[in-house]
């Protein structure tokens, strides 16, 4: 069974505060009533005396006991008006029986005293009288409310009671029958006049006494009724755009609608109030989350928060999206159109770097034409530098530079973008490294689109040609270029092809230039290339050709190495095709050096003419034999491959192509180039862990800010929320520059009534500076952020954040709190003003005090006289000073030495109608006011009550006839459920320190009508096997005296055959 709370240490509701305190404006100091009196002689603790008409001493309990009328008035007098609810809470309970039993009691000895009665009567000879028919006719009736089974204990208890019942209804009825029967004995009838004459004088006593109550409170306390305490709201200025800031006066009014007197309602300004153009359009809480499976690497996580029109409130620092913050690198070098491209980045660390020993944790992005490409990458440290490097097959796209509408940005060049990763968080190890300078090299082969140039104009590479023509002399050229390679700082450059109409062998190739006087290593080529209108010799000379170690002919492959990096990076735009012109640079050309008879087509002509004038002068067999007919080498499948690195410091960002920029926690992913500096961290150090950031438009020129948080309880955390007083939560404030955060002072933070975001409130910040065009991003934001740290348990949920909210307050109201949006203008048209709002109802309000207002606090005020003594003074002084509580209980905690610790518990439905939770800065107000009135000994603690889970799980079978087994299921958890914490139900608040036993929880369950089978109860996972008379109950509890258990009910249905295999007689098989 449940163990209650005594009657002391309940605690105390206000309508029993309000309603059921003892004063003497209107309670009786004498009881007056004869009736009461009566009962109250027959219930008397001593016995009591008196004389007979003989005069000898005797008993007057016995005399009184067995009278008729004071058997009826003992009826009259049983409260039966909560009976039937109390019985119904027990059913199927060991208090079931109990009740049945009690009930049974009091009709059997009113039996027993009425047939007492009537066989008095009988010996006297008045046992037809009216009196004595009435006592038999009572007697009868209660005799048949009486079951003869025992067992009937539902149907018998409510068949006992409606007699009861009805007898009560009757009463007066039943009391004339007595009173005029004429039977009554004479000494009871004389007592009665007696009561009846003590009575008259009661009343009279206490109809004098009721006026010294009044003049005591008027005349000697002079204690009036308080005024009424005018409401408050908070209304919402939006100015008309374009027209800046403005102020509005002192007492500005505010109409309101009608008083309840008839007048206009007026609500009006207190002071001269600033409305600036600021507005709050964006509100982001970034949070980080050590994820222990990777060794409490701190995850990023970002809020979105909605500012205006939400019904529901956020959970601040809770259900974020990843955040992804790093570096976005802006550079020709990845304008990389085709081929195999490989790409590494380089972040070049300072010495007092702290290297981990894990690097992943980044995901690099790729501007395409159509969006953010993700690239599979490798993250490594070495050689002092942090690199990153990825590839692009031959049929990757293309990067290309971003687009407004496709990227969230626009760039002149592509765009690389490393960003964190949630999966491996570098946010840690990332923010300790330190690099000064940024390196990009890029690999690429395969290019096959290029511009081509030889004595024959521009050649079509896509078949195959003649490089140095059809003549193919010594100096004959032939130059190429391709604009990706003209915006980029060359290392080399490799022309590659397959060579056609040549000899296969290196000895063929001797032979066939034997006569000519040259072999293979003789043909050799110079290699230049173009910049700033002049051509530029780029290397040595280098054989044409080359051959394996079978003497086999290799491939073309002609090499540009650069030892000074030919600084070809234009701006100019590139023109489509790339065409050559002695002023673009990007292009190389080929010059072949020797041999001097070139491929010999010309030494050819002259060797053959010879031949021929030497053959036609001389017999045959002085005859020369002509000579090989020279080739012209013809070049296919030609490809261009390069290698280009380029460098930068950070103090000289200026003069580079690298453009380097910060990806923060600012909206759309928004790059912010950094700085001329000497070195940076890779990832920015931030004050705290969790941060709360501001987007604040139209506030150029502007210097003061003023936000208003809307804060309620936060229910996704209810009911198990439980905020502690005193635990305090900071707010430090920083501005943006535009491209790095600088802290905002104490001294700067005007107004800071939040107490840390734990309760609705203004803050008013002044900025160091005025904000100007480089404090704002490309939307024309301004932002300032707060890092907040302490107890975040004990920030409440954001209901709303405002700009321009300002507090009116009611000229001529009664206190009533206004309704939300009931104020929707100015009193008098202003161009100025767009439109007012009113969000939230009024508050702070009070109706003027009654004269039982009065008369509460005075006998309040009188009984505890503002000291907290005892537990009902503590509960007494929150309940006086505090209307919004609607209970209080007052735990004293003993301790081993000292004093006890004294906890009061708090029940309000002014924040949350459900629980009766209350967020902490109204606890900890509680908490100081009541410190005000107790010792300066007195350990003090204000708190919500604890809501603990307690789960039930249960395995039951049903009966196969059971035709809706959810109904069943239903029914069942409704059972746990009312027993173990029945005010759920009935919306009522709940008790503290009960004690629940699980006997009786199985009872409730196991009686269930469609219950074949209980095959197990588990509470927390603990159950008996056994059931019976015989078995030790264990009872379960909250762990506090403030806890209240609130249960999670599992009920699972098993088929008729589960559990019968285990089933042992005399074990857990019980028969009976």
């Amino acid at each position: 069974m449940i163990e209650r709370t005594t009657y002391k240490l309940k605690g105390t509701l206000r309508i029993d505060f309000e309603t059921d305190r003892a004063r003497l404006d209107s309670f009786p100091a004498l009881e007056s009533d004869w009736n009461k009196l009566l009962h109250r002689l027959t219930k008397a603790d001593e016995p009591l005396r008196y004389h007979d008409g003989d005069g000898e001493e005797d008993m007057l309990y016995p005399f009184l006991e067995n009278q008729e009328l004071t058997v009826f008035a003992d009826i009259t007098r049983k409260k039966l008006s909560n009976y039937g609810n109390s019985f119904a809470n027990v059913q199927g309970t060991a208090m079931q029986a109990a009740y049945v039993q009690k009930l049974r009691q009091d009709i059997n000895r009113w039996i027993a005293r009425l047939d007492s009665y009537l066989h008095n009567t009988w010996q006297a000879g008045n046992n037809s009288s009216p009196a004595a028919e009435t006592a038999r006719w009572l007697k009868e009736r209660l005799e048949q409310s009486l079951s003869a089974d025992e067992l009937d204990g539902n149907n018998n208890y409510y068949r006992m009671l409606r007699t009861v019942a009805a007898i009560q209804e009757n009463a007066d009825y039943y009391l004339n029958q007595i009173k005029d029967s004429g039977d009554i004995d004479p000494a009871l009838s004389l007592l009665v006049v007696y009561l009846k004459n003590y009575g008259s004088i009661a009343e009279a006593f206490n109809r004098r006494l009721a006026t010294l109550p009044e003049l005591y409170r008027k005349d000697i306390l002079h204690a009036v009724p308080q005024d009424a305490v005018q409401d408050n709201v908070y209304v919402i200025i939006t100015p008309t755009e374009g027209i800046g800031g403005f102020t509005l006066p002192k007492d500005e009014p505010f109409p309101a609608g009608q008083n309840a007197t008839g007048e206009e309602l007026i609500y009006r300004t207190e002071k001269k109030e600033y409305i600036s153009p600021i507005q709050c359009v964006e509100a982001d809480a970034l949070y980080g989350f050590s994820n222990p499976s990777y060794g409490g690497a701190l995850e990023l996580y970002k809020q979105p928060i909605q500012l205006q029109d939400t019904t529901d409130a956020q959970t601040l620092f809770a259900h974020g999206e990843e955040l992804r913050i790093g570096w976005q690198v802006e550079s020709p070098m990845l304008v990389l159109n085709e081929g195999e491209r490989n790409i590494s980045i380089y972040f070049h660390l300072t010495a007092d770097s702290s290297i981990p020993n894990n690097t992943k944790g980044f995901v690099l992005q790729l501007s395409g034409a159509e969006g953010w490409m993700e690239q599979t990458s490798e993250c490594y440290i070495e050689s002092g530098r942090l690199c990153f490097s990825f590839s692009l097959p031959y049929n990757a796209v293309a990067p290309a530079s971003c687009m407004e509408e496709v990227h969230g940005t626009t760039t002149e060049y592509p765009v690389i973008r490393i960003l964190t990763d949630n999966a491996n968080c570098p946010y840690k190890w990332a923010q300790q490294l330190i690099f000064d300078s940024v390196e990009i090299k890029t690999e690429v082969n395969g290019i096959r689109n290029f511009s081509f140039y030889n004595d024959q104009g521009e050649v079509d590479t896509t078949q195959p040609f003649h490089p140095f023509g059809i003549q193919a002399e010594c100096g004959a050229c032939f130059l190429f270029g391709n604009e990706e390679m003209s915006l980029k700082n060359l290392q080399e450059v490799r022309l590659k092809g397959i060579w056609k109409e040549l000899p296969e062998t290196e000895e063929g190739f001797n032979k066939m230039y034997k006569e000519y006087g040259t072999d293979a290593d003789v043909f050799k080529v110079s290699t230049e290339y173009q910049i700033g209108g002049r051509w530029k010799k780029c290397g040595d000379e280098q054989k044409l050709f080359s051959f394996n170690e079978n003497g086999d002919l290799n491939s073309a492959e002609i090499v540009f190495s650069f030892t000074v990096q030919p600084q070809s990076i234009s701006s100019d735009e590139i023109a489509v095709p790339y065409e050559y012109s002695r002023d673009k640079d990007g292009f190389f050309r080929i010059t072949l050096e020797s041999p001097s008879i070139g491929f010999g087509t010309k030494a050819y002509r002259t060797l053959f003419s010879e031949t021929m004038v030497h053959n036609s002068g001389c017999k045959e067999k002085k005859r020369k034999d002509l000579p090989s007919e020279p080739v012209i080498p013809v070049m296919a499948d030609v490809e261009l491959s390069y290698i280009a690195t380029e460098e930068t410091t950070l103090s000289d960002m200026e003069r580079s192509f690298i453009r380097l920029s910060r990806i923060t926690a600012l909206s759309r992913q928004e790059p912010f180039p950094i700085t001329k500096g000497e070195k940076q961290p890779f990832l920015p150090s931030v004050p705290a862990e969790n941060l709360l950031y501001f987007g604040l438009p139209h506030a150029l020129g502007e210097q003061n800010l003023r936000l208003f948080f809307d804060m309620v309880l936060p229910q996704e955390k209810i009911p198990f929320y439980d905020p502690q007083p005193g635990r305090q939560v900071t707010l430090a404030w920083e501005y943006w520059s535009g491209n790095e955060w600088h802290p905002i002072t104490i001294e700067s933070v005007l107004a800071e009534e939040t107490l840390g975001l734990t309760q609705s409130g203004f803050i008013e910040i002044k900025l160091p500076e005025k904000i100007g065009s480089s404090h704002m991003d490309k939307q024309g934001r301004a932002w300032i952020r707060a890092a907040v740290t302490g107890d975040l348990s004990s920030c409440l949920a954001v209901r709303g954040i405002r700009t321009n909210c300002i507090r009116l307050i009611s000229q001529n109201g009664d206190g009533t709190p206004l309704p939300a949006g009931t104020i929707q203008g100015i009193k008098e048209p202003d161009e100025r003003i767009e439109s007012v709002t009113q969000p939230l109802s009024g508050f702070g309000g009070k109706p003027a005090e009654t004269a039982t207002g009065v008369a509460v606090r005075q006998t309040s005020r009188i009984s505890n006289r503002h000291r907290a003594l005892m537990i009902k003074d503590y509960e007494h002084l929150v309940l006086e000073f505090f209307p919004e509580v609607d209970k209080i209980q007052c735990i004293p905690i003993p301790q081993n030495k000292g004093a006890s610790k004294i906890c009061l518990v708090v029940f309000s439905r002014a924040e949350d109608s459900r629980y009766f939770l209350s967020p902490a800065w109204k606890l900890a107000e509680i908490q100081q006011l009541v410190r005000q009135y107790a010792s300066p000994f007195a350990s003090l603690r204000v708190i919500n009550p604890v809501y603990e889970r307690v789960n039930v799980h249960c395995k039951a079978i049903l009966w196969d006839s059971v035709p809706d087994k959810g109904k069943a299921v239903r029914q069942l958890v409704v059972l746990a459920q009312n027993y173990i914490a029945p005010w759920y139900r009935k919306e009522e608040i709940p008790m503290l320190r009960q004690r629940y036993s699980y006997k009786e929880l199985h009872a409730r369950m196991v009686n269930h009508e469609d219950l074949m089978r209980l095959v197990t109860l588990e509470v927390n996972g603990k159950s008996l096997s056994r059931i019976d008379v015989d078995t030790v109950d264990f009872t379960f509890e909250g762990k506090h005296p403030w806890s209240v258990l609130l249960p999670v009910i599992k009920i699972e249905l098993l088929s008729p055959h589960d559990g019968i295999e285990k089933a042992e007689i005399g074990s857990n098989f019980i028969i009976g």
